[in-house]
């Protein structure tokens, strides 16, 4: 069985509504979903407590995770990758601790290994390659590429610039690279799904489309939660 987490209520209600939806179930059914789910808090302390904790007395019958929601897509002329847009829909190849480090004015640092751990964690390949399938089979337009996970949001253009070319990155959030290392801690493969509700540009809130990109994210991960349940 597959667990959901997401970061808040916001991202989760409307999975929850697909599903039942799938179903033929009303929301206040949600009991009889195909998945177990759980909102782990926004930021990678929170994330990482709670769903240790979750893990600790996990049901039996868990043997996936899905991470999904929302991102910010990177905005910068010299990626070769190119740019996400708004309500992108995005796949994980690996998930990277961007701000965890020594920090200068333009630049962050990594610490050794040694000392901080790893900051990289590769997704499990399995997952992302059925995801594809599932999401070509359907003609859902996606993008794959490095997340980066900050526990600041980057409110310049600039910032964000200088993570993308650091990690080679496609979006960042702030919740996905603690999900991918628990994950790791409990042998568990992940997938990681999310759409861009916003550019990483200098901060203009008017610009953002949260709640769209909640839906489309939701509508992603419900579709991969019944076929790869299903399969």
């Amino acid at each position: 069985m597959i667990l959901a987490v997401a970061a808040t209520e916001f991202e989760m209600k409307p999975l929850a509504q697909f599903l039942a939806m799938d179903r033929g179930l009303s929301c206040q059914e949600g009991r009889a979903l195909p998945c177990c789910t759980l909102i782990a808090g926004v930021g990678p302390v929170e994330t990482t407590l709670r769903l240790t904790r979750y893990l600790e007395r996990r049901n039996p019958q868990i043997d996936k995770v899905l991470n999904f929601g929302v991102a910010g897509a990177y905005v910068c002329e010299s990626l070769p990758w190119g740019n996400g847009a708004l309500l992108d829909l995005c796949l994980a190849e690996q998930e990277s601790l961007g701000d965890f480090g020594i920090c200068f004015a333009d630049h962050f640092e990594a610490l050794d290994e040694k000392l901080g751990g790893s900051t990289v964690f590769p997704l499990d390949s399995s997952m992302l390659r059925q995801a594809r399938e599932i999401l070509d089979c359907h003609n859902m337009a996606y993008r794959c590429g490095n997340f980066v996970t900050v526990s600041a949001v980057s409110a310049t253009r600039q910032r964000g610039a200088m993570l993308a070319a650091r990690f080679q990155g496609l979006c960042e959030n702030m919740e996905g690279a603690a999900v991918a290392r628990v994950c790791a801690e409990f042998s568990l493969p992940l997938l990681e799904v999310r759409a861009v509700s916003n550019l990483v540009e200098d901060r203009d809130l008017s610009r953002w489309r949260m709640a769209n990109a909640c839906a489309r994210a939701a509508e992603a991960a419900a579709l991969l939660i019944r076929e790869m349940e299903e399969s």
